[in-house]
């Protein structure tokens, strides 16, 4: 949904259309059945995809059928996913994935995020002395470096078994016809005409293609890097100019993704492994656990979905969201911030100030701006989680940040993103959703802006044991501490841990959001606590959970995913192409 300052520039016709969609789509919101009426978790032993469409986990089943690995699989998926949810994510964005590899015991974190072009600069965002209400979030300028594309590249590069072009045909071929889904038809309406238009003849259930995005994927099946240098290159960014942007060849074959070492933490005798700076939910996810952890709280004797266990929650992430908002971005200063998030005794005064019977003052949390307004619905993003059947594991989340990115479309069918938006502009003024950022994320050529995105591992001394992540905007750090937390700790199945009612707070706004299906008694128990609802979240996650060598996953019904399984017997191959 456009922000009011976006509604305010827009024709009068336009404004007016995309109120009455805006209004249709909260009729929708209050009619749409319960989310925990749902079905059993797909379940298998030679390998499970969890993805936020069906066709990309069923896509990515069948590379586990023909001896791919979890890697392969995984980015077949992230490509399908592109072609049917364009609001989401594709070629035209970026993303982070952690790694397992059974046979070594190792984790790998790979950064394939957006970049500052060489010629961004704050300035540009301004006019007669004002901060320009769109231009971070749609058109040219609002298009940081696709990471996407090179980011699947170099993890087949690493990891990869079956051929690349066999991972990409299949999704050139449902890119030719495919009907549109529910989400990505509720998307167009939400986003609006300047962000959707090349996509507003999408209707529910309609057959569609998109055949310039399938010719593209054929020619990148041939030659993988045809996006970063050469005719696709030229015509990338030859679309960024033409709208208004800085993005120049150079900036493309100059991109490059990053191997970081994973961020990783200890919790209830297990291993946590999530992404690094820039990503803040790492950080967040892992502040999360240990302050309640450190509280001696136990959750499950408080009952999943109770007010006190959403109170708790609650509290522990308006402490991580406050020092985010300080502390975090694409710096020197932000990694060493970091490891003092983490440290034991931190974790242990931040427990102590939970009050099960009240919050606290917004400034108790941190220090620093407090202003921002009120968050949009669910935006770009997706998320999805793959393990094989010699245990390899990938959690692989991807975005054009905002719904269809900067509303650029090339004449290749690729959709870019929105990401500068991601940066601080301006130090103190809230960005698309809502977060207040310091100048440690003041945009800049070559920076990487602070992401929410979570892709994260679980893992006992025999393998993994878990993996979650979402998507949402900032929603995708609660919403996966609360799917890890239904699973691994309230002891729910994959499909009810994502399934279940989920509360959503990152300390600015000073509101909490609720789900719909939380009980009205225990929204009345929050508010007697001080908590101030307002509305429900739009974090969807995508899980596995592995008992007992028996694999369940689970995509969130709140985007109409659906995982799958590959058949008995499918394992992966070990020679590399």
């Amino acid at each position: 949904m456009a922000s009011p300052r976006t509604l305010r520039r827009m024709p009068r016709q336009t404004s007016i259309n995309l109120r009455v969609a805006v209004a249709l789509c909260a009729l929708w919101l209050q009619v749409k059945p319960s989310w925990s009426a749902s079905h059993p978790p797909i379940t298998g032993r030679a390998g499970v995809v969890a993805a936020d469409d069906e066709r990309a986990s069923r896509l990515a089943a069948g590379i586990l059928e023909r001896g791919g690995t979890a890697i392969d699989a995984a980015i077949t998926a992230a490509l399908a996913v592109g072609v049917v949810n364009p609001q989401s994510s594709g070629l035209g964005g970026g993303g982070f994935a952690v790694v397992y590899i059974a046979a070594t015991g190792r984790f790998y974190a790979f950064d394939f995020r957006e970049t500052g072009p060489a010629a961004i600069s704050a300035a540009l965002f301004f006019e007669n002395g004002a901060l320009h209400p769109t231009r971070s979030q749609l058109g040219g300028l609002a298009v940081g470096v696709p990471g996407e594309l090179a980011g699947l590249i170099a993890l087949h590069r690493e990891f990869g078994v079956l051929p690349w072009r066999d991972l990409v045909l299949p999704v050139a071929r449902l890119a030719d016809r495919f009907d549109v889904g529910w989400h990505a038809a509720r998307a167009v309406a939400d986003a609006g005409t300047p962000y959707a238009a090349a996509f507003a003849h999408w209707q529910q259930g309609g057959v569609v293609g998109r055949p310039a995005l399938a010719k593209t994927l054929r020619a990148l099946a041939s030659n993988p890097m045809a996006m970063y240098r050469g005719p696709l290159a030229r015509e990338l960014a030859a679309s960024v100019v033409a709208a208004g942007g800085v993005i120049t060849e150079k900036d493309l074959a100059d991109y490059s993704i990053v191997t970081r070492t994973p961020l990783q933490g200890q919790w209830r005798g297990l291993r946590v492994v999530t992404m690094p700076l820039p990503s803040s939910g790492g950080v967040v996810l892992l502040s999360s656990l240990g302050t309640i952890a450190a509280s001696g709280l136990d959750l499950a004797k408080f009952g999943a979905g109770s007010a006190t266990a959403f109170h708790v929650i609650a509290e522990v992430l308006k402490h991580g969201f406050a020092d985010r908002s300080r502390y975090l971005g694409d710096s020197a200063a932000s990694a060493t911030f970091l490891a003092e998030m983490l440290q034991p005794a931190r974790l242990a005064r931040m427990a102590k100030r939970i009050d099960l019977k009240r919050t606290q003052p917004i400034a108790s949390y941190g220090q620093g701006p407090a202003a921002g307004r009120g968050l949009p619905e669910d935006r770009g993003t997706s998320h999805l989680c793959v393990v094989d059947a010699a245990g390899n594991a990938i959690a692989l989340t991807t975005t054009v940040n905002g719904y269809f990115g900067s509303g650029i479309v090339t004449p290749s069918g690729i959709v870019l993103n929105n990401q500068i938006d991601d940066f601080t502009i301006e130090a103190g003024t809230a960005n698309l959703y809502g977060l207040v950022q310091s100048e440690l994320n003041l945009v800049a050529p070559g920076k990487r802006p602070l992401s929410s995105m979570t892709p994260t591992l679980i893992a006992d001394d025999k393998g993994i044991v878990g993996c979650v992540g979402g998507s949402g905007g900032p929603n995708i750090i609660s919403a996966t501490l609360q799917v890890l937390l239904n699973g691994l700790w309230f002891g729910m199945d994959a499909e009810a841990a994502v399934s279940a009612p989920r509360i959503h707070h990152q300390w600015a706004p000073e509101t909490l959001r609720v789900d719909r299906d939380v009980a009205p008694e225990v929204a009345d128990a929050l508010r007697a606590k001080g908590h101030k609802l307002a509305g429900a979240p739009y974090g969807q996650v995508q899980a596995i959970f592995i008992r007992n060598g028996l694999m369940e996953a689970a995509s969130d019904p709140r985007k109409g995913g659906r995982a799958a399984a590959a058949r008995p017997g499918s394992k992966p191959k070990t020679r590399r192409p």
